[in-house]
């Protein structure tokens, strides 16, 4: 304490200094949080694509516009090859793509019709979601930042896949007669060695948490495949078009996660501005406490129901595997073994195991 000429003692330079650097670290420290929490909410529920791949195929390679357009062509030659055909032929060959609603889906349009009809790049697209859509788990041509593996991935699983209307080629060339057994036209069958594992069947729900930008370069490459035509400007639009969507689906979540920092960037100032001698017996002090309880309170509501709790929805799709064998593990010790397709362990229910791969090894999902 110095003794003041005229009065009682008054406070000394080192409790001053030591209030400002008091004030000063807690400053740093709020906005370091604040930029955190900034960051998970513009950066929500985003997982690498080449991760969900990983998990699914055992390969991190995205789908690209080559691998597209082999798998169209695969498509249409094989759809082709059934419209060809005529009454009960027709109908069996196609049911053996996915009936009408898969390969053969709007059969009144065949190559030829579709060259000579001149049709719109929205109707185009249409026709391509009616033929693949069951394949890629899409229901419309705006639905594809819901679609499956089979959509997002170049490679495949050794493994029985859903709705597969590839049917693949033994090493004579000679169509393997179970249907379960898919080809992966445009990309690779998983090998020995590569291991993958179980994935859950709600895809939109794992779509949900991939980031948005790698599902805009995938997105990009399909409509590059199908309209090679398109300008630089016209893909740029597409992408853009569907990159909006994607971030406006996790907007309101994302808007709740930045109120909390955006009410504490605003406590911190008027705490800051409250350390002058002149603003301390002003209502800023007292603003700024109760703004600040606001925000800690915004924070606590935001992030942990929202965030944490959301992530949960998947996370609980899964079951801790390793250490049972059969029947409470299907495909936990033989998988790796078998020299035909090698299914990923499931769970006796059906869910997929977190921590067993399709090698038999305990490893966590990288998804």
């Amino acid at each position: 304490l110095m003794a003041g000429e005229d009065g009682p003692p008054q406070a000394g330079g080192c409790a001053m200094y030591g209030r400002l650097a008091t004030a000063f670290f807690g400053t740093v420290l709020l906005f370091c949080g604040v930029g955190l929490q900034l960051f998970s909410a513009g950066n929500l529920y985003s997982v690498p694509l080449s991760m969900y791949c990983q998990a699914y195929s055992g390969s991190p390679d995205l789908s690209t516009t080559a691998s597209f357009t082999a798998l169209t062509s695969a498509a249409f030659s094989a759809r082709q090859g059934c419209l060809a055909l005529n009454g009960t032929a027709r109908d069996t060959c196609c049911a053996s793509i996915g009936g009408y609603t898969g390969l053969c889906a709007q059969p009144e349009m065949t190559s030829a019709a579709i060259k000579s009809s001149g049709m719109t790049a929205h109707q185009k697209m249409n026709l391509m979601t009616n033929i693949l859509g069951e394949f890629f788990g899409v229901n419309s041509s705006s639905g594809y930042g819901d679609a499956n593996a089979e959509f997002w991935c170049k490679n495949c699983p050794n493994d029985y896949r859903k709705n597969c209307p590839f049917t693949p080629l033994d090493s004579g060339g000679v169509p393997i007669s179970d249907s379960k057994v898919c080809n992966c036209p445009g990309g690779a069958v998983s090998q020995p060695g590569q291991a993958f594992w179980s994935t859950i069947g709600d895809s939109s729900l794992a779509s949900d948490y991939i980031q948005c930008s790698d599902k805009t370069l995938v997105y990009r490459a399909w409509i590059q495949a199908l309209f090679p035509e398109f300008t630089l400007e016209q893909l740029d639009h597409a992408a853009g078009t569907f990159s909006g969507r994607c971030y406006q689906g996790r907007a309101s979540v994302g808007y709740i996660l930045a109120v909390g920092p955006g009410l504490t960037i605003v406590a911190g100032i008027l705490c800051v501005l409250s350390l002058h001698r002149a603003l301390a017996n002003t209502p800023l002090p007292v603003a700024g406490f109760e703004i600040a309880m606001i925000a800690v309170a915004l924070e606590l509501v935001s992030f942990w129901p929202l965030s944490f709790t959301g992530a949960t929805r998947l996370i609980s799709r899964y079951t801790f595997c390793a250490g049972y064998g059969y029947p409470v593990v299907l495909n936990a010790t033989f998988s790796s073994s078998r020299t035909g397709p090698r299914a990923a362990p499931v769970f006796y229910n059906g869910s997929p195991c977190y921590d067993l791969n399709s090698e038999g090894a305990n490893t966590p999902n990288p998804f």
